[in-house]
């Protein structure tokens, strides 16, 4: 069943929890911005994401998109890797990304993840996440990038560069200090 426009409209309007800030996009208008984004924060020295399911993130079920979640774990693995690595590049395209989901995400939902790297290899890097929602897991993620050379004509150090943002430009959630 489609939301009903009449009473859910508020829903889109629903703040982040405090200490999410939105995800830097240095490719303006690219397709992460097309995708609807995501939000970042910091937690004890973790970079977690989150968005709320909007309107636009529905299905015709009412319920967020399962192509939205899947972006947003995909982009978010890789992001949350090159935070936590010390792996000097701006990019890590994705070679496989896998997704169970584990339960369907309502419209007005804040969706939460957090990840681990399991491995980094010299060409691969391995991550695993879980989004959530209230606690509830509702996506767990799997993907492999391909771990590439920083190009001269890139923007700097992801992970540098999301640091330094995060460090300075919003407050720890949970009150831990990285």
């Amino acid at each position: 069943m489609a939301p009903d426009t009449d009473t859910d409209t508020g829903k889109d309007a629903l703040p982040p929890p405090p200490g999410f800030i939105p995800m830097p996009e240095p490719f303006p208008g690219g397709f992460n911005t097309a995708s609807g984004g995501f939000l970042v924060g910091l937690e004890a020295g973790e970079l977690i994401g989150g968005f709320r399911v909007t309107t636009a993130f529905c299905n015709r079920g009412g319920i967020c998109h399962g192509g939205k979640l899947a972006t947003v774990c995909d982009v978010y693995l890789a992001l949350a890797a090159l935070f936590r690595e010390d792996l000097r590049t701006d990019f890590l395209p994705t070679v496989s990304l896998g997704l169970d989901f584990l339960t369907p995400v309502a419209h007005g939902a804040w969706v939460e993840l957090r990840s681990e790297t399991l491995r980094i290899t010299r060409s691969l890097v391995f991550v695993q996440g879980l989004a959530t929602v209230e606690g509830t897991p509702a996506v767990r993620a799997n993907a492999t990038y391909h771990r590439t050379p920083q190009r001269p004509d890139a923007v700097p150090d992801t992970g540098a560069m999301l640091r330094a943002l995060l460090e300075h430009a919003i407050p720890t959630r949970g009150g831990v200090t990285p």
